[in-house]
């Protein structure tokens, strides 16, 4: 792992993501993803590649999107609900 990569965990709203950071370019593009779980298994990748400020800021990114990709999934899973389909 390069000296500027990083990990950062967290839970939201009951999914369990995971951000890997893998570091900077000599460019400075920063690249990395967050692999958002729930239930029983990985539901989805977020990707990111661009120039941040730093490391701080990627991860944030990251967070951010992958936050909005679990409240979009909440309501679209919602707005299909039935009492007849186990969700």
């Amino acid at each position: 792992m390069p000296s500027d990569a990083a990990l950062h965990r967290f839970e939201y709203d009951g999914w369990f993501v995971v951000i890997e950071l893998d570091g900077s370019g000599l460019d400075g593009v920063s690249s990395g993803h967050a692999d958002l779980h729930w239930k029983s298994g990985h539901r989805c990748r977020i990707a990111l590649a661009g120039k941040y400020e730093d490391r701080a800021s990627a991860i944030a990114a990251l967070a951010q999107r992958s936050r909005a990709f679990i409240d979009d999934w909440d309501i679209t899973r919602a707005q299909r609900a039935s009492p007849f389909i186990d969700q």
